[in-house]
């Protein structure tokens, strides 16, 4: 058995704007944006970096060589590709993993920090990216013995011209597939359909979150007028979400149709649907669907907020009249005490004493006021949506 690179990598949604940014960064350690230099200069020196190039082809790409025996490709679709030539398994993935979770990607999470926030419910999502790694004329003996190595239990094996693809949750092994554009091809296209699929199942996951949210406080019956405030402030928190990654699901189609432009079908289709199982027409329903999902979650979150929008004016609204009919008995009733005197009153300690009673009385009864109607019950009615996302 003769085993070959390591490989690992990801996708971000990104455009040759980016790849440009990306560019002026890893070439000449600047930014158009305003970082401090110091940073700008200490992420870049994390890099180890030998060489940098900018190349063209199908999707122009950043072509990168460290020091650290580490190379990778990062495309103007935001496919990054990271590979090692084999020394030691077990060093290998512990260089390349290291090298993406500490070094590239805290790079590129600075130099992307400008601009539309990431959600907070992506922020802090770990994905555990696999390692795939290229043998030839592993025998299946030899084959587990990687697998039991590193505690990982195969769930698939497929075979296609006497090409092996062994999957786990931490490693997938391709034995025998020895044309390196090939190999490429396959792995970059291995790499994005996993990458957007995980995205997907990420964005339905947050979708079934929030509408669990969205549906406690719709059903809580009926709420405090002084709950109002805070409850439909925590729903545009929710509102600001779902706008966001709205956007980003927006987005995603035009990545699929680039790689599908791109593929080389006729040529790659042989190795990719028996291998991998996958279709770009499959990746462009499975967006549909959480597409439709999104859009129904946005309007559920819509109907929720008209209903505390109008609760927060009705609650005012009382409370308003209510102060307004107090003052206006007030003013009446002075009005009336004048009526049939002809001189108005002399100014004294005692009429001042008085005065200042009645206001501290009239703040009393706003405050009483005031208090029952943010105590008071409102009743939350609203039309509810029909759950389906099983």
């Amino acid at each position: 058995m003769t085993i070959q690179k390591i490989y690992i990598g990801g996708w971000f949604q990104r455009t040759t704007l980016h790849l440009t940014e990306i560019w002026d960064f890893l070439n000449r350690g600047k930014s158009n944006l305003d970082f401090p230099k110091e940073k700008l200069s200490e992420a870049r020196a994390s890099l180890s970096l030998s060489s940098v190039s900018r190349e063209s082809g199908p999707l122009e790409y950043i072509l990168v060589k460290t020091k650290k025996e580490i190379g990778y490709r990062i495309y103007e679709d935001g496919l990054i590709i990271l590979e090692k030539d084999f020394e030691s398994l077990k060093n290998d993935f512990e260089a390349i993993k290291d090298y993406y979770d500490n070094k590239l990607s805290k790079a590129l999470s600075l130099i992307f920090s400008k601009g539309a926030p990431v959600p907070k419910e992506l922020v802090n999502i770990k994905t555990i990216l696999p390692y795939i790694v290229t043998v030839d004329d592993a025998t299946k003996k030899e084959t587990k013995q990687i697998f039991k190595d590193f505690s990982e239990e195969v769930y698939s094996t497929l075979t296609t011209k006497n090409i092996e693809v062994y999957h786990a949750p931490g490693i997938i092994l391709i034995n025998n597939l020895k044309d390196e554009k090939l190999v490429r091809e396959v792995i970059e296209s291995q790499i994005f359909f996993r990458e957007f699929k995980s995205q997907l199942h990420r964005y339905l996951a947050i979708h079934r979150i929030l509408w669990e949210k969205i549906r406690t406080i719709k059903e809580r019956g009926e709420i405090k007028g002084n709950e109002v405030d805070s409850l439909r402030n925590e729903l545009s928190v929710y509102q600001k979400t779902i706008n966001l990654i709205g956007a980003r699901i927006d987005q995603m189609p035009a990545y699929v149709k680039t790689r599908q432009k791109i593929t080389n079908v006729e040529k790659i289709d042989d190795y990719l649907q028996p291998l991998f199982q996958f279709k770009f027409e499959t990746l462009l329903d499975t967006h549909e669907y959480i597409k439709h999902l999104w859009g129904m979650t946005k309007n559920y979150l819509t109907s929720a907020i008209e209903i505390f929008s109008e609760l927060q004016t009705k609650s005012t609204k009382n409370t308003i009249s209510s102060l307004q009919l107090i003052t206006t008995i007030g003013v009446v009733a002075g009005i009336l005490t004048y009526l049939g005197k002809d001189t108005l009153p002399k100014f004294t300690s005692i009429g001042l004493i008085y005065f200042f009673l009645l206001m501290i009385m009239t703040w009393v009864i706003n405050s009483i006021v005031s208090k029952f109607f943010k105590n008071k019950k409102y009743n939350i009615e609203g039309q509810d949506i029909e759950k389906d996302i099983k």
